[in-house]
């Protein structure tokens, strides 16, 4: 009995009954910015990171377990997992489970960036070599930086500074006769490598949302972007080892957006090499759109200022003993910190004990 009250007079004091906040958080809590482990790979609807890690602290003990069903890129997880917490995620995605799993896997990033050299050496003077242009001032050969299409046709190319004279051309660029013979000989050749053809609709004809331009994923990008990515991708796929090759591969999938026609063209004199993303629930098409130089994307999603070597950076500091458990029991158990689902939320609390699905732990739904 005095135990119990002295229990209670502890809970009152520190506002917590059971280990559970009773003090609500009721105030606004300043967004704070993302840093580099929580923007390496797009994805939509990403929550703020503190916002999220607030609600935890406050509504989950220390040493507990937080659920999150629709888990997006993780923001959940990985507060969880700063916060000294434990977390069992799921997404239908399985992008979203394995952005998860690479932000929170450690890697040396020496080994990171050695296997990038690898891919580097292998492909790079290759894929360069689809976007080759003359520098209109001094006639020097190098890769252009983009290109600008409307109706299939191009139209122009850019290119940020000569690497003989530093001439440059931001817009305006026409295709002179070397460019139109390099186009030429890419429509006309057969792609070589492997690409996807999936279709986009089911196979009655409809739509996921609405009928666009496009029918299938190879649609979505210019032949030679095609070429480019296919040929990238057959050098990740010679990586030995799959733990790297895992990386790259996600560092592949973080900017083949950015080599689509979906990127629409941003302004001259502002955003000359850098296009507009979309924001709409489908394969937008655009009349006119960017064809960005695959390279340049890629090296710069691993090296880049919000590349993969950065975040590794960030995210081993972070994460360098967690756990990553191939069940939830382990979780509950305490024999790992995370477990990351790739399915049905539904099916995955089907699985689990009621005394768990029902209440256990703290359930969280930020998606994104």
């Amino acid at each position: 009995m005095k135990r119990n009250r002295l229990k209670k007079d502890r809970d009152r004091e520190t506002g917590k009954v059971n280990g559970f906040s009773t003090n609500h958080i009721e105030r606004q809590i300043p967004p704070e910015a993302h840093t580099s482990m929580y923007v390496w790979h797009k994805y939509w609807s990403r929550k703020t990171w503190n916002v999220v890690g607030e609600y935890i602290k406050t509504y989950c003990p220390e040493g507990g377990i937080v659920l999150d069903p629709f888990a997006g890129s993780g923001i959940t997880a990985m507060e969880a997992l700063k916060n000294n917490r434990r977390a069992i995620v799921c997404d239908l995605n399985p992008i979203a489970t394995e952005i998860i799993r690479l932000t929170i896997k450690p890697v040396k990033e020496k080994d990171l960036h050695e296997a990038f050299s690898r891919v580097e050496e292998r492909v790079r003077k290759k894929i360069e070599s689809l976007y080759l242009t003359t520098c209109r001032d001094c006639g020097e050969e190098f890769p252009f930086t983009c290109a600008i299409w409307e109706s299939n046709k191009c139209l122009e190319i850019r290119y940020q500074t000569c690497p003989k004279c530093g001439g440059t051309c931001r817009a305006d660029c026409e295709l002179n006769d070397y460019d139109y013979k390099l186009l030429k000989k890419i429509e006309s050749s057969k792609i070589k490598g492997w690409y996807p053809e999936n279709k986009f609709y089911y196979p009655d004809g409809m739509p996921f949302k609405e009928k666009q331009q496009y029918d299938s994923v190879d649609e979505l990008f210019t032949k030679r972007n095609l070429q480019a990515l296919a040929w990238l991708m057959d050098a990740i796929e010679e990586e030995p080892s799959k733990g790297l090759r895992d990386f790259l591969k996600i560092g592949f999938s973080s900017v083949s957006h950015l080599c689509s026609r979906l990127l629409a063209e941003g302004r001259p004199g502002y955003r000359p090499f850098s296009g507009v993303g979309w924001n709409q629930q489908s394969y937008w098409y655009t009349p006119r759109y960017m064809e960005s130089n695959v390279w340049d994307k890629f090296e710069s999603a691993i090296k880049g200022h919000q590349g993969l070597l950065k975040a590794k950076v960030e995210s081993n500091k972070k994460f360098k003993d967690i756990k990553i458990g191939s069940s939830f029991e382990q979780v509950i158990s305490g024999n790992a910190d995370v477990f990351i689902y790739n399915g049905s939320c539904i099916d995955l609390m089907k699985k689990m004990p009621v005394s768990y699905s029902m209440g256990s732990f703290l359930i969280c739904g930020f998606h994104g």
